[in-house]
């Protein structure tokens, strides 16, 4: 199993190997500079204390103090004898050699000399530097190299506590921003984004919000499409099993040819009906811009044959219907009209047990009045095949297109009045 890394780990420890690593060359550069700085300062010493000095070539060397000033090499120390050779120093460099590590602890001997030349005139000057007597104050002093090690190490733990606290800061509302990802449902989505301190997380919030709502609108268009299309279905499947048992027994019974046609057109258009419906349910899930097709229709003619392909759903019940229509041909989204068309009758058929249904058509006008008998109980009307998921899918398809349309109820009834919009 592949392990997963951490990213608050794996930033922790690169900033802490980046930071020692810094550190320790930062040391190391601030150690080889104080190392030059003596030399050089023992380097300007000497060689004033050379010029300071006048010395023929007969004289006796000068002490001065740890210091020697020679005009020959022979007159020196013999401990800087021991330790050099003349032909290893070149004029006005200083040479040293040092017995132990200082950086542990201080030096038991530091042999320095240097050649001198000026005006022709050439010195010699060495200095020992020898341990000091060890002194109860000069014990309890750490070693350089120690002294060192501990400035590094509280400034790695001051480094150390600064990340930490940095990464406290940052990983808070990295977690809050989590907790509240994790915790989203329909109800958090429809509140405002909570405040994460830092304008990336907020943005990063905003996304997710984003993500999440578009899915919870695709979830919520495919409900509504499944609901539509079991809705809109049932209309031309009835249809189509009315029509196909009508036909079977027409065979049976060696009914006209001319007859068995008329069955067999019904069902084809009810065919082209689903075929229509699911179609123009897609175009309203996708929310697409595009215009649906138009075609010229007989207006009436076409309200006829809803009313027809509907009529099952009168049987067994006493209702009187009334159609009027005209002869008016538009041009006009015959799919789309089916739709809305076939719901509106759909429902007054439906919801009228016993009483009128008046369909009336004018130009683009359509109304459709469905009143129940008053001995009727209105609880009686069969609501089971989703009297208002009809009414929405109509709703939200003349808004689509704004189409003007009002309902009204009235006495053990409702009216309902559409005007569609012709394109000229």
């Amino acid at each position: 199993m592949k392990r997963i890394s951490s990213l608050k780990r794996y930033i922790i420890l690169s900033l802490f190997i980046t930071s020692t690593v810094l550190i320790f060359v930062l040391s190391s550069v601030s150690i080889r500079y104080f190392f030059l700085g003596l030399d050089a300062a023992s380097a300007g010493f000497l060689h004033s204390q050379a010029l300071y000095v006048e010395l023929d070539k007969d004289e006796e060397p000068v002490q001065l103090g740890e210091v020697t000033v020679a005009a020959h090499w022979n007159d020196l120390p013999q401990t800087i004898l021991d330790h050099f050779h003349e032909t290893e120093l070149s004029p006005n460099q200083l040479a040293q050699k040092v017995e132990g590590y200082p950086l542990f602890s201080p030096p038991k001997h530091i042999y320095f000399v240097m050649k001198v030349i000026r005006d022709n005139k050439v010195k010699y000057v060495s200095m020992i530097l020898n341990e000091p007597s060890v002194s109860s104050e000069r014990a309890i002093k750490m070693p350089l190299l120690l002294y060192i090690v501990l400035i590094a190490i509280g400034a790695l733990s001051g480094f150390a506590v600064v990340i930490l606290i940095v990464f406290q800061r940052i990983t808070a509302p990295v977690k809050a921003l989590r907790n509240w990802a994790k915790s989203l449902d329909e109800t958090q989505l429809s509140l405002a984004t909570p405040d994460f301190r830092y304008s990336e997380l907020n943005v990063l919030a905003d996304i997710i919000k984003f993500s999440l709502q578009s899915v919870q609108e695709s979830v919520e268009r495919e409900q509504r499409f499944l609901g539509y299309a079991s809705h809109e279905l049932r209309t031309p499947i009835a249809v189509t099993r009315t029509n196909a048992e009508l036909l079977r027994k027409m065979i049976d019974k060696n009914i006209c040819q001319e007859k068995q046609l008329e069955v067999l057109d019904r069902i084809e258009r009810a065919g082209i009906n689903m075929t229509d419906l699911t179609e123009t349910l897609l175009w309203l899930n996708r929310q697409e811009d595009k215009e649906l097709p138009r075609k010229m229709i007989v207006f009436g003619d076409f309200i006829k044959q809803i009313s027809d392909d509907l009529s099952y759903l009168l049987k067994g019940k006493s209702v009187k219907l009334t159609l009027i229509t005209d002869d008016n041909e538009l041009l006009l989204p015959d799919v789309l009209c089916r739709v809305v068309i076939t719901n509106l009758i759909r429902n007054a058929f439906q919801h009228t047990s016993a009483g009128d249904v008046l369909i009336q058509q004018a130009a683009r006008i359509v109304s459709i009045r469905n009143q129940n008998t008053p001995s009727e109980n209105s609880g009686s009307i069969n609501q089971e095949l989703g009297f208002g998921l009809g009414l929405e899918l109509t709703e939200r398809l003349v808004n689509k297109y704004g189409w003007h349309y009002k309902t009204q109820s009235i006495d053990d009834g409702c009216f309902v009045e559409i005007e569609v919009t012709e394109v000229k």
